[in-house]
């Protein structure tokens, strides 16, 4: 028997209803985004003025190995539980928890690999063991944190990504103010004032948020899906495929202030950590609502890829806007900063990464609505062809642009990101799930 086909009047419901609901969580994640980017933000700015440009280079190198780094482990995992928790039952749980270890495991690998790369390519008075082990913790910690907001989005609490982001980044900027003043002598403040209250956010959200979270899920909607091995191939897979997918271009755009003060300098490399500070702000937009997307196209897919153009559009307008203030207002902001942050060379930084920000949401939306289908490999392509440029012109151009190179570079990979998403775009309404049928109906 088949079951009949919907009629007008329950598609347009249920279409609205989608809409609501993506709407609400695109408003959360990027509200709790927004407080972390805007927090991040101000951390720069205070530590240009606080503390020594090349002593902000170098730190701000080592935080990009560590953001990369959890950026590979925490992909996979978060990406995967943005999809499956919304399964409930006994599913959800154990996907819970195999993220968890997953994201620890790996972030103790690509952690330890990446204080090898900052014991020999940055300066340090410390041991290059204790470097090692330092960078690893710091990038446990990071992922796992990373790993609890993808967590609250598919458990759905995305509002409780404003409560963490908020309270961690509160801390972080009177940690910063405690540790530059109170204790002066601390080694590397602005990477400690980072990481400590991440840690403790994270713990606060795997331990009890997330698990409030699916708890009330359950009651809501009760399911009795359970672990099985259908499911687990499916979790490696999915958080193998997005580790490469998706982790891999994270982890190329977070090295980048490492590249620039490596290749250049560590005063373009402090420089370059304040401009992005705009174009990660900037990019949070276009990442909460695909985020939020992503989690309903895992159940209501051909609806919510009738909102993806809309959507992209509308990003692309926002980001726009913000990216024009943001590059009006650097110039003053570097003036408040001091003389060593060059005014009109930091507003053409941040121009053009806000450049990069405003073309590629297209792009953003269209991979979040394939990866919610389980179809990963169109990503890893798109992704490993903006990571080939990226990478070949931050070698070109760096060494004799500097920040500004870096800058270029950015934009013209999310050129290529923006025409593959249009493309993408166009034929999204077209395919069907290889795992789910309409709204969800398995195939």
């Amino acid at each position: 028997m088949t079951s009949p086909a919907p009629d007008a009047a329950t598609m347009t419901t249920v279409a609205a209803a989608v809409r609501r609901r993506v709407t609400r969580d695109s408003l959360w994640l990027t509200s709790g985004y927004a407080a972390t980017s805007l927090s991040g933000f101000a951390f720069w700015m205070l530590a240009a003025l606080w503390i020594p440009q090349g002593a902000v280079g170098v730190e701000a190198s080592r935080l990009a190995i560590v953001m990369a780094a959890a950026a590979l482990a925490s992909n996979g995992p978060g990406s995967a539980l943005v999809v499956m928790l919304p399964l409930g039952g006994r599913a959800a749980w154990a996907a819970l928890r195999r993220a968890c270890v997953t994201t620890a495991a790996l972030g103790a690998l690509f952690g330890a690999v990446g204080g090898v790369v900052v014991a020999t390519a940055l300066p340090t008075s410390a041991p290059p063991a204790a470097t090692v082990a330092g960078i690893s913790l710091c990038t446990v910690a990071w992922a796992l944190f990373n790993t609890q907001a993808q967590a609250l989005a598919g458990a759905s609490d995305a509002r409780g990504t404003l409560l963490i982001n908020g309270a961690a980044n509160v801390v972080k900027l009177g940690l910063l103010a405690l540790l530059v003043y109170g204790e002066p002598r601390m080694p590397q403040p602005l990477v400690t004032a980072t990481i400590v209250p991440a840690a403790a956010a994270a713990a606060l959200s795997i331990a009890v948020l997330v698990p409030r979270a699916l708890h009330r899920q359950e009651s809501e909607h009760p399911t009795g899906r359970t672990w099985d091995r259908a499911l687990g191939r499916t979790f490696r897979v999915f958080v193998a495929q997005n580790a490469a997918a998706v982790g891999f271009v994270m982890c190329a755009g977070l090295s980048l202030s490492f590249f620039v003060t490596t290749l250049a300098s560590p005063a373009e490399g402090a420089i370059f950590a304040i401009a992005y500070q705009f174009s990660v702000a900037l990019d949070l937009v276009g990442v909460g609502v695909a985020t939020a997307l992503a989690r309903s196209a895992a159940a209501h897919y051909d609806s919510s890829a009738g909102l993806a153009r809309g959507y992209a559009v509308k990003i692309a307008c926002v980001v726009g806007l913000l990216g024009a203030a943001a590059t009006l207002a650097t110039p003053v902001l570097f003036f408040v900063v001091g003389r060593d942050y060059p005014p009109l060379y930091g507003m053409a930084v941040v121009g053009v990464l806000a450049i990069a920000s405003t073309i590629r949401p297209g792009y953003d939306i269209w991979s979040a609505l394939v990866r919610a289908r389980h179809r990963v490999r169109p990503v890893l392509c798109g992704n490993a062809v903006y990571v080939v440029i990226l990478l070949a012109l931050v070698f070109a151009l760096v060494p004799t642009l500097g920040a500004l190179g870096a800058a270029i570079a950015v934009a013209c990979g999310a050129l290529a990101l923006a025409a593959i998403g249009s493309v993408g775009l166009h034929h999204v309404r077209d395919t069907r799930s290889r795992t789910l049928g309409p709204e969800g109906a398995p195939a």
